[in-house]
């Protein structure tokens, strides 16, 4: 875990020194913890010359008695000369979920998608000739138009209409 310190007060008990620190966790609760001398001297030597600001990353152990030990401290990226410290805290958490336009959007998509593999699939279905990738478009449009409930008269349509009958009467 990395810790920031916030201060730090030794203790002489006799035979053994006490060091708290108080420091601030990466979650950015504030919390401290009783280092002895004897149990983890390196911990306790390197912590005690510490100053305010000063990160740390810490390696925690669960003792037999339930516990946790820190073990090992190594300097972390908040002190002096290793630049930014972590931001305090952890960041709101962001929606995943897809906003209605976001989701109005991919359903747009999703139905282009399977207009043009319907384009295509008419045109092998009923067409002896190979189509153009405009008159496959053209049949998608008409597609999904039809699903979204609008016009379903495609542009061709209205030009066949209008073209002079060649079947004789």
């Amino acid at each position: 875990m990395q810790i920031e310190v916030l201060s730090t007060s030794v203790e002489d008990k006799g035979k053994y020194k006490q060091l708290e620190v108080a420091y601030k966790g990466g979650d950015g609760k504030v919390s401290s913890k009783k280092i002895m001398s004897f149990a983890a001297p390196d911990v306790f030597k390197i912590l005690s010359s510490s100053k305010q600001g000063d990160a740390f990353d810490v390696t925690t152990v669960k003792n037999d008695k339930g516990y946790w030990d820190w073990t090992t401290v190594s300097q972390g990226l908040g002190t002096p000369s290793g630049g930014a410290i972590k931001a305090a805290g952890s960041p709101a958490p962001r929606s995943t979920y897809e906003t209605p336009e976001e989701r109005a959007n991919r359903q747009v998509l999703i139905v282009r998608q399977s207009s043009v593999s319907s384009a295509i699939e008419f045109y092998k279905l009923n067409s002896k000739k190979q189509p153009s990738v405009g008159d496959v478009v053209e049949v998608a449009k008409f597609f999904e138009n039809y699903v979204f409930g609008k016009s379903t008269t495609p542009a061709s349509a209205d030009s066949i209409a209008e073209m002079e009958d060649d079947i004789p009467l």
